[in-house]
């Protein structure tokens, strides 16, 4: 039987399902998470999607669902390589046991809070979903947007000419037109900026979050969303590939292109919630390439 590699997704938009889902079951871990990260389950409604959370709240409950989801697998059942995107770089380093639970939220509570206390201050950006017709357009067109757009950059990619692209000023009305007179179509806009050099909390901030975290050796290979490849098996590097993968592009592509790399590697899972747009894409890429399971979470 072939080794399996494992991906986790960024901050995926949870469906009222899966927000019902986690709360409905009130073990030690929604527990833990709720007092570092500062929120009361009993005051969350489960009819409603994340879109109606913090992103602290929101970032905690996925990781919630992650940890039980992977209590599920068989006893006996490991991965040899773990790579994770965005927030899933976080749970990632919890899965292969660089991090402790009550490290993994206190990193979830004290980079959000950050960032909401930064945004309420001064807006550090926009960031658009865009779809175009290939890789290669996406590209092209975070240059061609510098006449409309201040500091455009490909913050996350994933695959197929579905990116996000942040910018740290202009008009993002008139970036999406702009966008649209090139061919692109804009999906989606967030407030804020993400993976770009401009992102918040700044470098010196984030680190000094992740100086009181206690960061341990990891028990497999950790991939870099950055560069496809395993980074240094150190506290050290662990810490910095959680500051790095916060200022540059994130790309699903070299991702599961390092994971399929790694020795031994012959299946590569995902795990996210079902309706996830990570669930077509991941499978997209592996295809002829590696055996894939979805571990779909609850709801």
């Amino acid at each position: 039987m072939s080794d399996r590699a494992l991906v986790l997704p960024g901050l995926v938009p949870l469906t009222a399902a899966n927000v019902a889902a986690v709360l409905a079951v009130r073990d030690g871990h929604l527990a833990l998470a709720a007092r570092i990260c500062g929120f009361e389950p009993d005051r969350l409604d489960p009819g409603r999607d994340s879109a109606a959370l913090s992103t602290t709240v929101h970032e905690a409950l996925l990781a919630v669902a992650v940890v039980r989801r992977l209590e599920r697998e068989p006893a006996g059942s490991s991965y040899r390589a773990y790579g994770g995107m965005s927030a899933g770089c976080v749970t990632a380093l919890l899965a292969a046991g660089v991090l402790t639970e009550e490290g993994c939220f206190r990193i979830v509570g004290e980079i959000n809070s950050l960032q909401i206390q930064a945004h309420r201050a001064d807006r550090s950006g926009t960031t658009l979903a865009v779809l175009t017709a290939s890789a290669e357009d996406a590209y092209r067109l975070v240059e061609e947007l510098w006449p409309v757009a201040e500091q455009p950059w490909l913050s996350v990619d994933l695959g197929d000419g579905l990116v996000a692209i942040s910018i740290r000023g202009g008009d993002p009305d008139v970036v999406g037109a702009e966008l649209n007179r090139l061919g692109a179509i804009v999906l989606d806009r967030a407030e804020r900026a993400e993976h770009s050099p401009y992102t918040v909390p700044g470098r010196e901030d984030f680190a000094r979050v992740l100086d009181g975290i206690d960061f341990r050796t990891a028990s497999a290979a950790v991939l870099s969303p950055l560069t496809g490849k395993p980074v240094d098996n150190t506290p050290a590097a662990h810490r910095r590939l959680l500051i790095d993968q916060s200022f540059d592009t994130a790309s699903l592509p070299r991702l599961t292109a390092g994971l399929c790399g790694v020795d031994g590697v012959g299946a590569v899972d995902l795990i996210a919630p079902a309706k996830s747009v990570y669930v077509p894409r991941t499978r997209s890429l592996l295809r002829d390439r590696a055996e894939h399971r979805l571990l779909a979470l609850p709801g």
